[in-house]
């Protein structure tokens, strides 16, 4: 379930510091730095930041994506699941993509995503589902092991 994520600020938060310096990290950020999200209480429009809750409202993942209105376009989607294997977070997120699609009728939806991800074969899906169009940069990231990866960019044209 999706909550404000400024009600899990706290938790969420801590949980990102315990990713520092990981594999999850670097396939949150696409880059070798660490990052922490800035919850903001009074969002700017556009602006989506959620935590995924279980049914019991504990903490086990976070989304944020922002939508440019004037395009029709959601896009900077953030997933980050805390609680690995969890199907919630997949079908929160699924549930709120379709939003965008047949709710909020966006023209455009994209992501990115960095080679290796475990989560691929289930963006690749959603991508298919939707008509949608993989694009693949190879060899465009480059790990702290010296490793190149490459970069995913997802995009889902809505003609409806």
């Amino acid at each position: 379930m999706l909550i404000p994520a400024i009600v899990k600020k706290d938790e969420i938060l801590n949980a990102f510091k315990r990713y520092c310096y990981t594999e999850d990290m670097f396939l949150e950020t696409g880059a070798l730095y660490n990052w922490i999200p800035n919850i903001q209480e009074e969002p700017d429009e556009g602006c989506f930041q959620y935590a995924i809750v279980d049914g019991k409202e504990n903490l086990i993942g976070y989304l944020a994506y922002k939508v440019n209105w004037y395009s029709s376009c959601a896009s900077c989607f953030g997933l980050i699941s805390f609680d690995r294997g969890n199907p919630i977070v997949g079908k929160d997120l699924f549930a709120e993509l379709k939003k965008l699609i047949y709710e909020y009728k966006l023209h455009r939806i994209e992501w990115r995503m960095v080679g290796g991800n475990p989560v691929e074969r289930h963006y690749d899906k959603f991508c298919q589902k939707f008509n949608g169009t993989k694009h693949i940069l190879k060899d465009a990231i480059k790990d702290k092991y010296g490793r190149y990866r490459d970069d995913i960019i997802y995009e889902i044209i809505n003609n409806q």
